[in-house]
């Protein structure tokens, strides 16, 4: 869900102009201060895409549109597309915030036509911003989109392909951080262990777990024996 601000920056409006504003931001312990500007950018991390997102909208709400149109469906649509990306961050849900979520991208939709008018887009057919009608019910079957967002993917792409490959001469370097990797596996093991073995409380606390749990669970397996313990009873005597 990144928005592409230096696109919109350079066809919509004057990019020198929202960068001035982005650079008369004053320092703020809750905002990100681009001094720069945001026209220029090219790799942008998801932390920058949600610093942008905090103060897109107050950049775009009193710029003035080629043309002598109107601006209000543009801050529609961006205040819009803004709900959308916010809800759609909530640790949880309800049928109301769901209805808000829907709703947001349909007000969207309602105004997106405005980007085409200023000859921003040409289309808008591409992947994320389709998949942005899938979040609902992606949210309904599998839970917080923090449970499957790129968050933990880059995170790990840090921990496991950054790092190793800082590690090493940078030469032949998948069997070098292969290796890198396994030797720091058997370290946070062999550490994991060595707690263990040193924390008496572990040992209480494995000892209780044991503990926990249903009674006589193996009495719900049948058992049957091989050899009866009694030949030819009758019918009658097993029934008393």
């Amino acid at each position: 869900m990144h928005m592409r601000t230096g696109h919109i920056a350079n066809q919509y409006l004057c990019a020198e102009e929202i960068d001035a504003q982005c650079q008369a931001i004053p320092p703020n312990h809750k905002i990100l201060l681009f001094p720069k500007g945001i026209s220029i950018l090219s790799r942008v991390s998801g932390h920058e895409h949600k610093k942008i997102c905090s103060i897109l909208l107050g950049l775009v709400v009193d710029l003035p549109v080629p043309d002598g149109q109107d601006s209000s469906r543009i801050i529609r649509s961006v205040w819009a597309l803004l709900d959308f990306v916010y809800l759609a961050q909530y640790q949880s849900h309800t049928m109301e915030s769901m209805e808000c979520l829907q709703k947001s991208l349909a007000t969207f939709h309602d105004h997106k036509a405005v980007f085409l008018d200023l000859g921003i887009r040409k289309h808008f057919n591409f992947p994320k911003l389709h998949s942005l009608s899938h979040y609902a019910s992606s949210i309904q079957l599998f839970g917080m989109t923090d449970n499957y967002n790129t968050e933990q993917s880059e995170h790990l792409h840090i921990n496991l392909t950054k790092d190793a490959y800082h590690a090493m001469n940078h030469k032949d370097e998948y069997p070098q951080m292969t290796a890198w990797l396994e030797h720091r596996e058997k370290v946070q093991q062999h550490a994991a262990l060595i707690n263990r073995k040193q924390d008496p409380q572990v040992h209480q606390r494995t000892e209780t777990w044991k503990m926990v749990g249903p009674l006589f669970t193996h009495a719900q397996c049948v058992k049957m024996a091989h050899h009866p313990s009694a030949k030819n009873v009758s019918f009658d005597i097993l029934k008393v």
